[in-house]
């Protein structure tokens, strides 16, 4: 009977890091030794849904700039990416260069220490999408 491989962090660390390494490494303790197989694999499907990405929601504000003259609110909730906010060098832009706050009040507090606030208005713009962690 051959000598089972001995277990150590760097083996792990293959094993949990690559699918084709795990199933080899599966492969070869299956057919030298089928209990502690049936361990390795429940182990590493534990380990693999522990460590396997997970789907959150995050939630950011925009500051939407309109001209109160020509609109009576920003006319962009349709189309947001054709919308005019301000950057994060108080700037007027497009969606790409937009600052991103983690708060509505904090979107106000940035929009309120601008020097353009007398003539355009703003809207705080929430904003959802999804990240990995």
């Amino acid at each position: 009977m051959p000598k089972p491989d001995p277990i150590n962090d760097d083996i792990i660390d293959k094993v949990l890091l690559h699918a084709g390494s795990t199933r080899a490494y599966l492969k070869r303790l299956k057919e030298r030794d089928p209990k502690r197989w049936r361990n390795a694999y429940f182990n590493t499907l534990i380990a693999y849904e522990a460590l396997k990405p997970k789907q959150v929601v995050i939630t950011k504000h925009l500051i939407g700039v309109f001209d109160p003259e020509l609109d009576e609110s920003w006319p962009w909730h349709c189309h947001y990416e054709h919308g005019i906010y301000l950057s994060s060098k108080k700037r007027l832009c497009k969606i790409g260069k937009a600052a991103e706050f983690d708060s509505a009040d904090e979107a106000r507090l940035f929009f309120h220490h601008w020097k353009g606030k007398g003539t355009l208005k703003m809207e705080v713009i929430e904003v959802k999408h999804y990240e990995f962690v």
